[in-house]
């Protein structure tokens, strides 16, 4: 039986690393564009712990950037491993659902995605410990001294999944930035993560009722609307419960200048939406009666949907279009486009 494991120990670093060493001849997407979730090799674990991390900024094998993350030692609880090319048509999972202990671990990642508590990671900083919570982990390149694997199961089929569960950072449109932008970014998300919600704790990013205690009722009728914003005299009848009484619409049943519209406006993002930022973004828009949409390419979110606006990647210097239909469309463009381009 011992043997029978070595053999099977062998078997599956094998097999990962002549994985990983065939990728950057998949002829994957180039480096500019988001990740390709259709093939490459995804780590997932329920959590790490590691001792003495490294996190550098450095190239990876198709030249675009990867973060690294060197370790001292680590311990994986519930790791998951999946390798696929969709294009050629096969897949693979590996699972060990106990403690795998690993020593001299070298982690080259073009994506990645984890919750921390306490101080966040930083590119250049030594971390003496550490523990990562719901990791994922798109990698370029996978080094490790010494690994032990007990609850080893292996499976291959025509189709694994190699997309994120939640948000993530993806290096990869990074490509074409400074190194001093990419640090600076990457190091903005990173800190963002030391915050992220967990799935649970979603509704109150959507919801917004802790930092919306100022409009009961805002987000479903005209009142509190306008005494939130800049400019609370935007019309005759501002204050009034019903959006009917502002203006009289004239014979044909148009609606007044506000009311209605729909109001569009292109914007160039001065910063990055990460994690933090998006319920900022959220939690403006909950201040108006309107229905806002933000589109970036060919895709629309609603704006008020926060996983939807994460999802987006809306990094600085994106141009995406504002949409604005109702009571206060105007009044919330405006606001949204002095926050998205405001650095």
């Amino acid at each position: 039986m011992k043997l029978f494991r070595r053999i099977c120990k062998k078997a599956f670093l094998l097999t990962g690393l002549l994985t990983l060493a065939l990728l950057p001849f998949f002829g994957g997407a180039a480096p500019a564009h988001a990740a390709d979730w259709s093939q490459g090799v995804v780590i997932r674990a329920d959590r790490i712990e590691i001792k003495g991390l490294l996190p550098l900024l450095a190239i990876g094998n198709d030249g675009g950037p990867v973060l690294r993350m060197i370790a001292g030692e680590a311990k994986v609880y519930g790791m998951k491993m999946a390798a696929a090319h969709q294009g050629r048509g096969w897949g693979m999972e590996i699972d060990d659902g106990g403690v795998v202990p690993i020593r001299g671990l070298q982690a080259d990642a073009t994506a990645l995605g984890f919750r921390i508590k306490g101080l966040p990671i930083q590119i250049g900083d030594s971390i003496p410990s550490i523990v990562l919570h719901d990791v994922f982990m798109k990698v370029d390149r996978l080094e490790a001294k010494q690994i032990d694997l007990h609850g080893l199961e292996m499976s291959t089929q025509p189709e694994v999944s190699l997309k994120p569960d939640g948000p993530v950072l993806d290096l990869r449109p990074f490509a074409q930035s400074s190194r001093k932008e990419m640090e600076e970014e990457i190091n903005e998300r990173l800190r963002e993560m030391s915050t992220t919600p967990t799935k649970d704790e979603d509704s109150e990013a959507k919801d917004g009722e802790k930092e919306g205690e100022e409009k009961p009722s805002g987000d479903e009728k005209g009142d509190g609307v306008s005494d939130e914003t800049d400019n609370p005299a935007e019309g005759p009848g501002s204050g009034s419960e019903d959006p009917n009484q502002t203006e009289p619409p004239p014979a044909g049943g148009e609606p007044p200048d506000d009311s209605g519209a729909v109001i569009e406006e292109k914007v160039k993002l001065a910063k990055t939406i990460g994690l933090v930022r998006a319920r900022e973004l959220v939690k403006e828009v909950k201040k108006y009666d309107a229905s806002v949409m933000i589109k970036k390419g060919k895709k629309a979110v609603k704006a008020d949907d926060y996983w939807a606006v994460v999802g987006l990647g809306l990094f600085r210097g994106t141009e995406i279009v504002l949409s604005a239909e109702g009571n206060a469309s105007r009044q919330a463009v405006d606001a949204l486009v002095r926050y998205l381009t405001k650095k």
